[in-house]
């Protein structure tokens, strides 16, 4: 086991190909995992709820994500399991990249990966003039749905990969290790055409490694990197709010 296991994938010394093959069974097992479910079920259950409490004309209507509401199919639900896949696996990488940044307890930094995706993928989701918020009702239930539902998955996504890459996660142990991750890869086969891209991107990026254990040596390069990362955020806060002004 490398010390991706233990520290986060900028810290790691030794082999590139034993650190690579370890993020990304990594990422694939949390990320496929808790996009599919907790993303792409949890996306079903949210459009459930806002037909049950919108106007019966919404019914058929096509949704800002292509999907007709009111209508429930085993084929749409895998779609929905799909994108929450390919989305988890972002998730996931990213996750891994920022977590040797985090500060506080562990508590307050699975909150603060939590409230960020809220933003920054709610301010995604969240269209002022879309089908989504202008039919469905009630507004505000619409808008905590599609902000909770993300916060929800960047929790998830943070418990589950340090759980996954813990030595003693059940998914390290004899053939669980590489069956978990190749039968989740191939149940959701067509979020490859995300996921390959992102493994792609993790491999090149990778030798810059040491780059990093630099940089959270020094006192000023960690005040750097974590002031970079605070912009995204609040990038985001700044997009979701001019959403909902418009909304309101």
């Amino acid at each position: 086991m490398t010390e991706v296991a233990a520290g986060g994938w900028d810290n790691a010394e030794p082999r590139y190909a034993e650190e690579l093959a370890e993020i990304v069974r990594v990422i694939l097992v949390s990320g496929l995992a808790v996009g599919a479910i907790v993303g792409g079920l949890g996306s079903r259950i949210a459009m459930l709820v806002l037909r049950l409490t919108s106007p019966d004309y919404v019914r058929g209507v096509e949704s800002d994500h292509g999907f007709t509401i009111g209508q429930v199919t085993l084929g749409g639900t895998y779609n929905l399991m799909v994108i929450g896949a390919a989305v988890g696996v972002i998730g996931a990488a990213a996750y891994l990249a920022v977590a040797p940044w985090l500060i506080g307890p562990r508590w307050f930094r699975q909150a603060t990966v939590g409230a960020t995706a809220a933003v920054l993928v709610g301010s995604m989701l969240v269209e002022p003039d879309g089908v989504d918020f202008t039919r469905l009702q009630p507004l505000w239930l619409a808008i905590a749905l599609f902000l909770l539902l993300p916060a929800v998955v960047g929790i998830s996504l943070a418990v589950v990969t340090e759980r996954v890459r813990s030595p003693g996660s059940w998914t390290t142990q004899g053939r669980a290790r590489w069956a978990v991750p190749a039968v989740l890869a191939v149940v959701l086969a067509p979020a490859l055409l995300v996921i390959v891209p992102v493994l792609v991107i993790v491999a090149a990026v990778l030798p810059a490694r040491r780059l990093f254990a630099w940089l959270r040596s020094s006192p000023t390069g960690r005040v750097a990197v974590r002031a970079g990362f605070a912009v995204v955020p609040v990038l985001g806060v700044l997009a979701l709010s001019q959403d909902l002004g418009a909304l309101y």
